[in-house]
């Protein structure tokens, strides 16, 4: 499976030493066309698939609360 951010994801990671919202909205981008598929994506990154769990349930969390409001 191809990821069209993936070569973006190396340039992201060494500019930051701390996961940053461009770093989380790739990785997110990349679960999503991953189909959810969060242990490819932690392997591909080299993330904790507790991170990523952790940053897809406040994203859900994020759009419940939008939705809610509309």
């Amino acid at each position: 499976m191809h990821v069209d951010d993936a070569d973006l994801l190396t340039e992201v990671q060494n500019e930051t030493t701390d996961y940053s919202p461009d770093l989380k909205a790739l990785v997110l981008r990349m679960i999503h066309q991953h189909k959810g598929d969060i242990k490819a994506v932690a392997q591909q990154t080299g993330l904790p698939t507790s991170t990523l769990y952790g940053w897809l349930g406040q994203w859900n969390q994020t759009q419940r609360t939008t939705k809610k409001k509309t």
